[in-house]
């Protein structure tokens, strides 16, 4: 039976179980979302922080799993009290979790899988590719329109209208409305802005002394790209003009290229994601299963040792009642069930208790009668020609005192004779009432055996009795004594079934079980065998079919091989004969 220190260290293991259960779940999910969310995609598998998390727990709590699976199969091999019980709790819940864990597992893998691979397809790659160059020849395009109208377009205007930039930017925006505005410079000094001013460069232009774009511009949430072009153009007095035009890019195609730009970028995290995905959702598994699996072992034992507890409980209290206690002791708790069942066997066997006992004393005096009517029956018999036997004396001596010396002998002989089997008949029942236990020591059966029979050959001269095919070397722990008084009693019936000239064989043979190994000694003959009506009562006493027999010499045969710890049993056919085998333990020297 499971006791309390077991039974406290396997709480103490589930509820580590449970709390490192619960931190791989946290911290598997942080982690996973920090890293997701940095957009760096995975780390390398053999990082620190990765190790520590995917392999470290998973490990303790496979060992963990791996020692309580030792002491299961320690206390299974030892054949422990309940283990198959154990056992098939123990399979029962591990099986109810795979069922209920294997098959999320593959199908959310798969989805997961799927979902992570999804942006990784062709088609998405090439679309987005697609959407890029376009974006990239939009932006070509306009920078290349920009460029050709800031050196050949304005040069043109200043030189037909003067530097004047409303004229320049009028006649601009009327070919593309996307210029926005124009600054021209004389000497490096701004002379003249039109157009947005957001995007005005200042008084001067030091340092661009060479046609080019400049930095673009981005105010309010719009991008503006600028180009700077040295010879603009001259005024009417011969002066070199500068310029810069400013372009600004159309709204929605400007949200199209931020797009497609987040797009390019979510596919490269998603790629950096998908080459390692699958082995993280594999490590992430494990380290969810593994406790799981722990922790339906463990439970599973605990279970199965609070289901036990009450049934050891009960299985110690049929012991003692059948060791001879009266009550079957058993501390419960309130509304137990298995106390309550003990209670309903200690009613039970309170009202048994009280029925047996009415039992034996009613058995007790019916056995006293029978012996008082078997005895009067017995001391009947030889105490009649007793009687008369005197009286036969006394009346001729009355009558003629001299002749009664002819008849003294022969009555003082019966009488001594019917007294002899009086004094006999009462040493058995006296023997019969107190048979001690028997003192067992080692001997050798065959001695035994020719012991008892040179005992009773001699009495039946004509009856054959062969016991010569026993195996000198068989040992026993028995009583002598007894053994020869028993066997002497099943010669003495055998004789009497084959009214003394028949043939009598005694065998004896080691015999080895599974279970046990005894001593099978077989008395047979070739007689008049057993009545089918009175096989069942052979071996109760006082139950005889012969003449003058006391139905003693069966009971103390039987009495005497169950006090050796055997068994005896008859099989007899009418007109065939009868074969006794007594089966005594044959105990290791």
């Amino acid at each position: 039976m499971p006791g309390r220190g077991l039974l406290s260290r396997r709480v103490t293991d589930l509820v580590v179980i449970g709390i490192l259960y619960a931190i791989v779940l946290v911290g598997s999910y942080a982690y996973v979302h920090t890293a997701m969310d940095d957009g760096a995609g995975f780390p390398d598998i053999q990082s620190g922080l990765t190790a520590t998390l995917l392999a470290i727990t998973p490990t303790v709590l496979a060992i963990v799993l791996c020692v309580s699976a030792v002491r299961f199969i320690r206390e299974y091999r030892k054949k422990a009290w309940g283990y198959r019980l154990r056992g098939r709790v123990m399979a029962s819940f591990i099986a109810v979790s795979i069922m209920a864990a294997l098959p999320s597992m593959v199908f959310l893998g798969i989805i997961a899988v799927q979902a992570v691979d999804a942006p990784q397809s062709g088609i998405v790659r090439t679309a987005l590719a697609d959407g890029l160059d376009f974006a990239v020849d939009y932006y070509a395009e306009k920078e290349s329109s920009l460029k050709y109208t800031a050196e050949n377009d304005v040069a043109a205007i200043v030189s037909a209208r003067g530097p004047d930039a409303d004229r320049v930017l009028a006649r601009l925006s009327a070919r593309d409305p996307s210029v926005c505005a124009v600054e021209l410079f004389l000497g490096g000094r701004s002379i003249s802005f039109a157009g947005d001013a957001a995007v005005q460069s200042g008084t001067r232009t030091s340092g661009l002394d060479k046609n080019g774009f400049l930095p673009r511009l981005s105010s309010s949430g719009r991008s503006y790209a600028r180009y700077f072009a040295r010879d603009a153009g001259s005024t009417e007095h011969g002066e070199r003009v500068s310029v810069i035009v400013t372009l600004r890019f159309y709204e929605k195609a400007e949200n199209a290229a931020a797009g497609i730009s987040v797009a390019v970028a979510n596919l490269e995290r998603s790629g950096r994601i998908a080459g390692s995905f699958p082995l993280y959702l594999a490590f992430f598994y494990a380290g969810l299963v593994a406790p799981l699996l722990a922790l339906a072992a463990l439970f599973a034992l605990s279970v199965s040792d609070r289901l036990l507890r009450p049934l050891m409980a009960l299985s110690d209290a049929l012991t003692r009642v059948g060791s001879g206690a009266r009550r079957a002791p058993f501390l419960a708790k309130p509304d137990d069930e298995a106390g309550d069942l003990i209670e309903a066997l200690n009613t039970v066997l309170e009202k048994l208790e009280r029925s047996r006992g009415d039992e034996l004393r009613n058995e007790k005096i019916g056995a006293w009668r029978d012996i008082a009517r078997k005895l009067a029956h017995e001391l009947r018999n030889p105490l009649t020609p007793i009687k008369l036997s005197a009286e036969r004396v006394l009346k001729r001596w009355k009558a003629n005192p001299e002749s009664a010396q002819d008849i003294l002998e022969k009555s003082m002989v019966a009488i001594i004779q019917e007294t002899a089997n009086m004094e006999s008949l009462l040493t058995e029942f006296r023997d019969f009432a107190r048979l001690p236990e028997p003192q067992k020591d080692w001997m050798e059966l065959k001695p035994t055996i020719d012991e008892a029979v040179h005992l009773y050959s001699a009495s039946w001269p004509s009856l054959t009795i062969d016991c010569d095919a026993i195996d000198p070397g068989i040992v026993l722990k028995a009583d002598r004594g007894y053994l020869k008084q028993a066997l002497g009693n099943l010669i003495s019936n055998a004789a009497d079934a084959t009214s003394g000239a028949g043939t009598v064989w005694i065998r004896a043979d080691l015999v080895k079980t599974a279970e046990s190994r005894y001593c099978r000694i077989q008395i047979r003959d070739d007689g008049c065998g057993i009545p089918d009506e009175a096989k069942d009562k052979i071996f109760s006493p006082y139950f005889t079919t012969k003449t003058g027999g006391t139905g003693l010499g069966l009971a103390i045969v039987e009495h005497i091989v169950a006090a050796h710890g055997g068994k005896i049993r008859v099989d007899s056919e009418a007109g065939v004969g009868t074969v006794f085998s007594i089966d005594l333990p044959a105990e290791s020297a």
